[in-house]
């Protein structure tokens, strides 16, 4: 069962996309607080993680560019998400695998991830 770290500070959309992921099957654990990634990615080493840009006093891009950066989890695949006018650029730049537009439906959440899992 594929793990996902899903990062959100919006505790209830986080609630509603850790439910449709379990409900999809898969593993998932939840964080609010965008300084924990790091910690939680060394300490579980999810398969997927699906993060929100705006992440109160941290920015899931920034995020994402460390992890992409290090040797030990530059491979696991970054999804990231808001609704914010993000430029094209910047997820480039923060070398995500994907972006999605929120809002968002399930459909579109679980393809993205489907299209990411290792081995497909």
């Amino acid at each position: 069962m594929p793990h996902i770290l899903v990062v959100d500070d919006d505790a209830d959309l986080l609630e509603l996309v850790t439910l449709v992921l379990k409900r999809s099957h898969y593993q998932v654990t939840a964080l609010q607080d965008g300084t924990k990634v790091v910690p939680t990615v060394e300490d579980i080493t999810p398969d997927i993680i699906l993060m929100d840009i705006y992440l109160g006093s941290t920015d899931g891009r920034n995020i994402c560019k460390n992890l992409k950066s290090s040797d030990k989890f530059h491979d696991i695949p970054v999804i990231l998400y808001s609704a914010g006018n993000i430029t094209s650029q910047s997820i480039k730049e923060s070398m995500a695998d994907s972006f999605i537009v929120k809002p968002f439906n399930n459909a579109e959440i679980l393809a993205k991830i489907q299209s990411l899992q290792p081995g497909r």
